[in-house]
């Protein structure tokens, strides 16, 4: 797209580098370079912020883009739709299955099996998901909410920026924690289960 060569050829006009441009606009280097190759595009505050740096109307940055801008946006829409989807259908299934295994005493192999392999899809989906939301910098609620919506999500409003930091600590951490209190859960569930059937 032009957009991107636009990006490069001002930041080499004005001899700064990745790390120099993105200082300038309060945006991550890496988020420089997704730009730069097409991976991802700025949102209106940072293309105000490019516009002004680099001396240039928004319109001449974009001009050519714009529907190309707007078509990758509902694409990437559709795609974060798609998979929530898949990850609740098939993190639903797993649960109901765990249930119905535990209610009818199938046994720990007879469950744990095809609820590994119904969990594994809604893994990846929410991991896909995530990938998105960081590719984006959509962190906080109401940007993801924005971008569903098809409208700018502000990425630097102060919300975004606080939830972007240590991201994939919290990541980490917050997967821990949901896997032990799913294990904790499902001890809980297979108990009560057992003492109401009379087991």
């Amino acid at each position: 797209m032009e957009l991107a060569r636009r990006i490069r050829e001002h930041r080499e006009r004005l001899g700064m580098s990745q790390g120099e441009l993105a200082k300038a606009v309060f945006v991550t280097r890496n988020t420089i370079s997704n730009w730069e190759t097409d991976r991802t595009y700025p949102d209106v505050q940072s293309l105000l912020l490019l516009s002004n740096l680099f001396g240039t109307s928004i319109d001449a940055l974009v001009r050519e883009d714009s529907k190309v801008m707007r078509d990758s946006l509902a694409a990437g829409v559709k795609r974060m739709n798609r998979l929530g989807v898949v990850m609740m259908v098939f993190g639903l299934a797993c649960v109901a299955w765990v249930i119905v295994g535990i209610a009818m005493d199938w046994g720990l192999a007879p469950i744990a099996v095809p609820a590994a392999a119904l969990f594994i899809p809604a893994s990846i989906a929410a991991f896909l998901i995530d990938k998105m939301r960081h590719d984006n910098q959509l962190y906080a609620y109401q940007s993801v909410e924005a971008y569903l919506a098809g409208e700018d999500p502000d990425v630097n409003n102060p919300y975004n920026r606080r939830a972007s930091e240590h991201w994939i600590a919290k990541r980490i951490v917050l997967t821990v924690l949901l896997i032990i209190a799913g294990i904790c859960c499902g001890w809980g569930a297979a108990g009560i289960i057992a003492r109401l059937l009379g087991n």
